[in-house]
């Protein structure tokens, strides 16, 4: 299949976006909360029976609506200020902070510039944002408050400014009435605002959107300097892996990949519309987010509404939006609360959910049990879901079943950040649970096989539009990723079936070898652990051991329902003090035992586990233990748990 063509004026991401600004003018780009929470109450004339007029009290909407217009003002606005900052062509511009629409339209004016966006992960420490920003050849770090930014002040001579949002966005009216309900400075009338830009944001704005769809696009410069234009083989960010192991590398993102990310979901069957709402809490420091969320949505003029992550459940059902993303972790922890409070129910109630989960799918029987228990089900999760997406790591076919049960469909795909995320999905309506799909319009999979081998597995290698060029300035790196003829390695083992399907089995570089002289595939074992709801995290250990043992991180939210369902009082506290009360308990451990012998009873003798070391610790991104993408991070468990992990391969009686 050949690769989409690069020339100059194909549209790119940025483009789009301000095209959207004039053709969407009017129509709501972002929701936020609606900073006017003051009731008010309105006087009629004449009340009931014609007699003396009442007071009818008005709420004002739980949220607001920020127009393309109003949004393409704020961006002009923040690319002015950058613009006065210094940043020109190609620089380097590194941001931190949560998802925010400042933080979306602080990218698109970077990108306006024809400059290049440095996302970094909230929750990193000091010396890792410090680090990437360096790495980066980045010297203004712009963030949402102040701790943040402290990051990069408090440490001299590293070379680093820091920006808050604030700083540029102090001067946009558009944004101080619309966001914080601000009127200071603003000319009112007939109760109406009368907005301005800055001259030199009017300037700006004028000039973006007065760009032909069809030609280059022109980025914005200080008078005097000549537009060079951004095509699609310039680079439009650095993303940096998250990686389970190792220093962080810059992975290039060309304007082109990004563009080639969104013209192939249309093609691969997705659809978007005026009535769709999108939901972003996963984080923009990551290319799932970055580029298959909110870049797709930009792309296609999709409302969007933001969030933290401890937030999903109760947005939901109080924005009704139509397309999540998610990686397993959320849909796994999303699926155990639904299961719990169904757990939960009693009488004719429980009797109701177990008759429609037992119902065959096509039949009356199973439109009834929709009606009557899995409508409420969709409805608790706002009622309006279409498009949902799992990424980021394998998630458990129970998970996936589960879902399809209650009539929501979850898309399974694979990528990484050298793909601009997926490359490879299944198609809505067609998910082959067991699967990843099929890889997308403009891309190849092609897999290399060890010497010798004959099976049909190997190593899984990509090729196509979404590719990245590779690793900002690791030349070895790159000639050991990449071929000279596009190939990328990803280092994944899989196979495509006879449909063209590809099914990923497995990391060629976590392979290890126990004394025995048995090679094991971590990823087998961790597979196998899968349905163990008990479990959050596992990270199977053994590598010239004698046997396979495996560090174990306790699920709070099972524990907690086994114990609460076996009597047992939760002890107030912390999440910390909860969570080692979970691990400590006899029948969660026993609920442990249980998981490892039915794990067990799936895998060869040589991959069973024979001993397992729970930690009292809960496995989470703010400590370390999970990656972004809440992945755990094998290596950082080793390295903290070296000790109780050496201790389960010393014989008793024997010292260490």
């Amino acid at each position: 299949m050949q690769t989409k063509s690069l020339k100059p004026g194909q549209q790119i991401l940025i483009s789009r976006f301000w095209n959207n600004v004039t053709a969407k003018a009017d129509a709501t780009a972002v929701l936020v909360k609606n900073p006017d929470t003051e009731s008010k109450y309105v006087y009629g004339g004449v009340g009931p029976m014609g007699m003396g007029g009442g007071a009818i009290v008005v709420t004002p909407p739980k949220y607001s609506k920020i127009t393309w217009d109003d949004a393409g003002r704020i961006v002009a606005e923040i690319t002015a200020r950058l613009m006065d900052a210094g940043v020109r062509r190609g620089d380097r511009v590194a941001l931190l902070s949560w998802n925010c629409p400042e933080w979306v339209w602080t990218d698109l004016a970077i990108q306006s510039l024809g400059a290049v966006s440095v996302p970094i992960y909230p929750n990193n420490g000091a010396d890792q944002v410090i680090f990437v920003a360096q790495n980066a050849g980045a010297s203004l770090v712009i963030a949402d408050c102040k701790s943040q930014a402290d990051k990069v002040t408090s440490t001299d001579g590293h070379g680093l400014t820091a920006m808050l949002f604030d700083n540029l966005t102090a001067g946009s009216q558009h944004y101080q009435l619309r966001l914080h309900g601000r009127k200071e400075g603003i000319t009112f009338q007939n109760d109406e605002a009368v907005l301005s830009l800055s001259p030199r944001a009017q300037s700006i704005f004028n000039y973006l959107t007065g760009q032909s769809s069809g030609a280059t696009f022109m980025e914005a410069t200080p008078d005097g300097v000549k537009p060079q234009g951004v095509t699609r083989k310039d680079t439009a960010k650095l993303i940096y892996t998250s990686g389970s192991s190792g220093v962080p590398k810059g992975v290039e993102i060309t304007h082109g990949n990004v563009a080639c990310s969104c013209e192939s979901v249309y093609e691969h069957g997705f659809n978007f519309g005026d009535e769709d709402l999108y939901l972003s809490y996963l984080p923009l420091a990551h290319v799932y987010e970055n580029v298959n969320g909110m870049g797709i949505c930009l792309w296609n003029g999709v409302t969007v509404a933001f969030c933290k992550v401890e937030e999903v459940g109760k947005m939901l059902p109080d924005l009704h939006p139509t397309i999540v993303l998610g990686v397993p972790l959320v849909w796994r922890r999303m699926k155990d609360k639904i299961q719990s409070q169904m757990d939960a129910a009693k009488g004719f109630k429980s009797k109701l959910i177990k008759w429609a989960f037992a119902q065959k799918k096509g039949t009356f029987k199973h439109w009834l049990a929709d009606m009557l228990v899995f409508r409420t089900v969709r409805n608790g999760l706002g009622g309006r879901l279409r498009i949902l997406g799992s990424g980021g790591a394998p998630i458990s076919p129970d998970v996936l079943k589960f879902f399809q049960s209650v009539g929501l469909e979850i898309i399974e795909g694979y990528g990484l950040t050298e793909t601009s995320g997926a490359i490879v999905a299944n198609r809505p309506g067609q998910t082959e649970i067991g699967t990843v799909g099929f890889v997308v319009n403009g891309a190849e999979v092609k897999i290399v096989p060890a010497e010798g081998d004959t099976s049909g597995s190997g190593e899984i290698w990509l090729r196509g539009g979404v590719v990245s060029p590779g690793y900002w300035q690791l030349p070895e790196e790159n000639a050991s990723a990449f071929t000279a003829d596009g190939w990328f390695k990803t280092g994944d083992k899989g196979f495509v079936d006879a449909n063209g399907r590809l099914h990923i089995t497995g990391r060629l570089k976590r392979l290890f070898k126990t004394d025995g002289g048995k090679y094991v595939a971590p990823e087998k074992i961790e597979k196998a652990f899968d349905n163990a709801a008990i479990i959050q995290a596992i990270v199977p250990v053994g590598d010239s051991k004698p046997f396979i043992g495996a560090v174990i991180f306790i699920n709070p939210i099972a524990a907690k329902e086994l114990l609460r369902a076996k009597g047992v009082s939760i002890p107030a506290g912390d999440a910390d003090a909860q969570q080692a009360f979970f691990a400590k308990h006899e029948l969660v451990k026993e609920a442990v035992a249980a998981a490892v012998k039915e794990a067990n009873a799936t895998l060869e003798h040589w991959e069973t586990v024979k001993k397992v070391e729970i930690i009292e610790d809960a496995a989470t991104v703010e400590n370390g233990l999970l990656t972004a993408s809440q992945k755990v991070r094998p290596t950082e468990v080793m390295k903290r748990y070296g000790d109780r992990i050496e201790a389960m391969f010393v014989k008793p009686g024997k010292g260490n």
